[in-house]
């Protein structure tokens, strides 16, 4: 439609900036999940960034028109980047070439210069990684499901849908082509279930089979019942719903053209907004102004559809953006997904609860982020109690607005725990993003955090040995299923005593994954940025950058021998040679005096043998050589068994070569200098998933 000259400010007022906003919502409007490897990074204009671009090239210009699959690799090892697009395959090249852009804009904001990436989408999948995946079966699954069971024949809902996902299977075995199976069926009178299965084209015949069977029992397994849900994996995807969510047709079908030759054919929006005209190129001068005040009820009741329509449409895509900020699946009213996780070889199937709040519920809860529920402040903000309105406590921990370098930490905190559960860490329910505002939502533990009770002189006498030893431990776990367990390697980076919460059972969680990184699975060590605590820090990362699981050991030890001896790390209220804790307690150890670590106030009470074994197991955890000190599974082992032969300890990190005799045990410094050992609690002690400050080389 051309503007006639009796309406050009609508057109330019309105009409161009409202196709501007039709355009923008395609760009994330069919995002599903993401998976980003970014244990290690690439750096622009490097060999791998050039690769990567040519093959992201070739996939997004070649995958149309190859019947919606591609597989590309350039470069030479180590640099040698690999990737695969694949296309439902139901949907339209049209559509197809349109998800290409989309996942690759997508990944880009997702995932910057992660060396790899895996990003779903409801029409397309892409990867691209520096190590060969092509024609290699995966059945790790990312599970989205809809939070509703159906209301009606429940049994025969469970029952049709199986059969039915098992028949497509079959299809698609014999559909080698496309590997493709896409059908209906009905459980109760005229209510139907919707199935797709899809294996990505790199995979054989028999792999494919293997991959839908395995994405079929775990669907069985977490979601039988619910309206919806669908299993995704690197190599297929099995979806199932009660609406039809599936294109007719197939790949290779081109729009119909125009009836009318004549005229162009008519647009219509990404949101399905009534079409647009397009009339001839000007407007004869008789008759003008009778068409002129014709057409512009048109225009804007058109307009008005339109504006309509978007409001809708912004309204989903604010949640959309919200998802993709942290490649996390959307909540909607009609369509409530849930994430979980399931890997048929552990045979395990992990539920994560997620929600996302907006402001004004956290403003709500927290009576505005008053003051009085403040549970502490640090470098990166502030971290509020709040009651939401169903009455379930939460601990609320708001960015500050200034704080540029604390949203980094932020993403990377809420994509982390968004992946993670374990008794010994602490539970993330939620987030907020509404403009300049980041929040994070955990759940509320009474007690805050391990420093206010250990270095307070009255609340220390509440951790008696037993309940110390059982912190101990329970970080001890917290960190195994961290760097062993969980289906990514995480290295925490900054354990220490106001980073562990406790619950009304003074029970550890480990808290703030802000500095956590995710390690490859082969990935051994890597060089990177400092970031984390001085004192809690290894040498070989704090001097040099090189991470290791071997840097949390080093941070775990020290986390012990505060526990045990009741002291800071640093402490400056006591003399010179007595402010640093390893220092301190080495020299009490290579004198033979260990027990005089201990703190005063359990030295009584405590079981010796067991007080002993843990100051020992500190000291190896805390060795120079990260070599020397043992992974924590061992560490646990060490600890909690007496039959277990200990190795021998070496010189701590950043201890001096002088091996003086102490003077003063943990007793005597607190008998003797009461005044000066306030063990007050640090500015950053809070019930947080704390606010740690970086602190870089």
């Amino acid at each position: 439609m051309r503007c006639s000259s009796s309406f050009p400010k609508i057109c330019r007022d309105m009409l161009l900036p409202l196709l501007f906003l039709m355009i923008l919502p395609s760009v994330i409007c069919d995002y599903r999940w993401s998976v980003c490897n970014n244990a290690s990074t690439y750096t622009e204009g490097s060999t791998y960034s050039t690769n990567l671009d040519r093959v992201i090239n070739d996939l997004s210009r070649n995958a149309p028109l190859s019947s919606g699959f591609n597989t590309s690799s350039r470069g030479q090892s180590p640099n040698k980047a690999y990737g695969l697009l694949q296309c439902i395959g139901n949907v339209s090249a049209a559509r197809c070439s349109n998800c290409s852009v989309q996942v690759n804009n997508i990944t880009q904001e997702l995932c910057a210069n992660d060396i790899g990436a895996r990003v779903w989408m409801d029409d397309c999948f892409m990867r691209y990684d520096n190590s060969n995946f092509i024609s290699t079966l995966d059945t790790n699954f990312l599970l989205l499901e809809n939070t509703q069971n159906v209301t009606s024949n429940m049994q025969g809902f469970i029952s049709t849908t199986s059969s039915l996902l098992s028949n497509l299977s079959e299809k698609a075995y014999i559909s080698a082509n496309k590997l493709l199976g896409i059908g209906s069926e009905s459980y109760y009178t005229s209510d139907k279930v919707y199935g797709l299965v899809q294996c990505w084209r790199d995979l054989s015949v028999k792999d494919c089979r293997s991959c839908l069977f395995q994405a079929r029992q775990a669907l069985e397994q977490c979601c039988s019942s619910r309206q919806g849900a669908q299993a995704m994996s690197a190599s297929c995807t099995v979806r199932f719903e009660i609406y039809p969510f599936v294109e007719s047709g197939n790949l290779s079908s081109s729009p119909s053209p125009s009836p009318e030759a004549s005229s162009p054919p008519p647009t219509t929006s990404p949101t399905s907004s009534p079409p647009v005209a397009l009339g001839p190129s000007e407007p004869t001068s008789q008759g003008k102004s009778n068409k002129s005040s014709k057409t512009l009820p048109i225009v804007l009741g058109v307009v008005i559809g339109v504006v309509l329509v978007l409001l809708i449409c912004l309204i989903a895509m604010r949640k959309r953006v919200k998802s993709a900020i942290f490649g996390r699946p959307i909540t909607t009213a009609t369509h409530n997904e849930d994430r979980h996780a399931f890997s048929p070889q552990s045979g395990l199937l992990q539920q994560e609860q997620r929600f996302i709040f907006s402001l004004e519920e956290l403003a709500e809860a927290t009576e505005n982020f008053h003051d009085n529920n403040k549970l502490g402040e640090g470098g990166f903000g502030s971290v509020y109690k709040g009651r939401t309105k169903d009455g379930k406590q939460i601990a609320v921990k708001k960015l500050s607005a200034k704080s540029r370098q604390g949203k980094e930490e932020f993403m990377n905190e809420v994509k982390l725990m968004a992946n993670v559960q374990h008794r010994n860490l602490v539970k993330l329910f939620g987030c907020c993003v509404e403009g300049d505002e980041r929040l994070i939502v955990y759940e509320y533990l009474p007690n805050k955090s391990l420093d206010t009770f250990l270095f307070d002189p009255e609340k220390r006498r509440l951790l008696d040995w037993e309940k110390r030893y059982n912190i101990i431990i329970g970080v001890a776990r917290g960190l195994l299923y961290l760097h062993e367990d969980s289906q990514m390697k995480i290295i925490h980076r900054d354990i220490k005593a106001n980073n562990i919460l406790l619950d009304d059972k003074l029970h550890p969680k480990i808290a703030d994954f802000g500095l956590a990184k995710l390690f490859g699975e082969d990935e051994s060590h890597v060089q990177t940025r400092v970031a984390g605590t001085y004192g809690y820090m290894a040498p070989e990362y704090a001097m040099q950058g090189q991470l290791s699981v071997k840097a949390d050991v080093y941070s775990f030890g020290v986390l012990l021998l505060e526990i045990v001896s009741g002291r800071k790390n640093l402490d400056t209220h006591l003399a010179p040679g007595m402010q640093n804790l390893l220092e301190w307690a080495w020299r009490l150890y290579k004198s033979g005096n260990i027990m005089g670590i201990v703190d005063s106030t359990v030295l009584e009470t405590c079981l010796e043998e067991q007080a002993l074994r843990c100051i020992h197991v500190g000291f190896v955890c805390v060795q120079a050589d990260a070599a020397l000190r043992p992974p924590i599974s061992n560490v646990i082992m060490m600890i909690s068994s007496s039959s277990v032969t200990l190795p021998n300890a070496t010189k701590p990190a950043f201890v001096s070569g002088s091996e003086k005799n102490v003077s003063k045990s943990s007793s005597e410094v607190e008998e003797n200098e009461k005044g000066t050992v306030s063990m007050t609690t640090s500015s950053g002690s809070v019930n947080e998933a704390s606010v740690t400050a970086v602190q870089s080389r």
